[in-house]
């Protein structure tokens, strides 16, 4: 398989003219390159506006991780930015419209399936990455994908998010909004365990955050009390999983799948540290510690698993797109009582290194 690194990202990008405006895909607005960090980031973007205000966006190094670990692993296939960093955003898009004045990058839209309706559609844009085809530097080409592809999308329902305030955000979330997506993840996995027959824990923080009429604590498929799981004999081990995001429990109540922190925009040390104290609470029982965090916090979840204080936790990662592409999943097919505990264990990525 081709190989495609961050720092070859940042090549093909200094290669182009900074004195030069780099219209939009779309275009509405136009961008300068500002400054190039070599070898690996990051890159400042300026956006020049015939419509909006001027502003700047940083490409970091973690978006520019991303993205090459994204394309190299499907080469000639088409990537849509917004599922690959979980939302839109000026950074996402200034990101997405440099690399496609870039030889390799290519734009399509290519014929495909929504899971939900089983509609196809050709009007969304994609980027494909081509190591064996180039186009023109500094010009953006369009290329077809002669194939139907099928993918989640991203504006998925998971329900009105109320009874967030800002004292409820502490250290760890910068806004209500933050906090909003963390409670969405929060209900994706607690559904997406439901179909796999878990019974799931939340944080006892969070139990009275509203979705729609009913309390996170008071969904289907919520243990009601630690209280209620033999498995967690002590006192000890009962306050470090009250603190924990989510912890999935089998039916039975004897294996505990995954262990599940969530993680915005501030670092993933503080859910590190609350898994950790868990397992040193309870050595002997065996899970899957994960981190779940946004597409571009890859990075720094590698670095902070690979930290000799958390190393014994053999720390996973889903992204946020991977637990919103279940959510779609279990959402347009039954998968109670077809699939057990293993079926999940594909989608966690093993971070820990040697």
């Amino acid at each position: 398989m081709p190989n495609l690194t961050p720092a070859e990202l940042v090549q093909a990008i200094f290669q182009l003219d900074r004195s030069h405006a780099y219209d939009y895909i779309s275009g509405n607005n136009s961008l300068f390159i500002r400054h190039i960090q070599l070898p690996e980031g990051p890159i400042t973007l300026e956006r020049a506006g015939r419509s909006g205000e001027p502003g700047q966006a940083t490409v970091s190094r973690e978006m520019l991780a991303t993205a090459a670990f994204a394309f190299a692993n499907k080469p000639d296939y088409p990537i849509h930015f917004d599922r690959l960093y979980s939302a839109g955003g000026n950074s996402r898009s200034a990101f997405e419209t440099i690399l496609a004045y870039t030889p390799h990058f290519f734009v399509c839209y290519p014929e495909r399936v929504e899971i939900h309706t089983g509609k196809t559609t050709h009007d969304l844009k994609h980027l494909m990455w081509c190591p064996n085809e180039t186009h023109e530097l500094g010009k953006i080409a369009s290329k077809d994908y002669n194939q139907i592809i099928a993918e989640v999308e991203v504006g998925l329902d998971f329900g009105v998010i109320t009874g967030i305030t800002i004292t409820d955000l502490g250290a760890e979330f910068a806004t209500i909004e933050a906090k909003k997506t963390h409670t969405q993840m929060q209900v994706a996995l607690v559904e997406v365990g439901r179909a796999l027959n878990f019974k799931t824990w939340i944080a006892q923080g969070d139990r009275s955050f509203k979705v729609g009429e009913t309390e996170l604590g008071q969904l289907d498929g919520v243990v009601a009390s630690l209280d209620d799981i033999p498995m967690l004999y002590s006192q000890e081990i009962k306050q470090a999983a009250g603190f924990v995001d989510c912890i999935w429990f089998t039916e039975d109540m004897k294996h505990i799948p995954a262990v599940i922190e969530i993680e915005h925009s501030t670092g993933v040390t503080s859910g590190l540290t609350r898994m950790s104290k868990l397992k040193q609470a309870m050595p002997s029982f065996e899970t899957r510690y994960t981190i779940v965090a946004p597409n571009e916090l890859r990075g720094k979840v590698v670095s902070e698993a690979n930290n000799p204080l958390f190393r014994g936790l053999n720390t996973r990662y889903m992204p946020y797109s991977t637990v919103r592409e279940l959510y779609g999943l279990i959402k347009r097919y039954n998968l109670k009582n077809v699939v057990d505990r293993t079926f999940i264990y594909p989608f966690m990525e093993s971070v820990t290194q040697g």
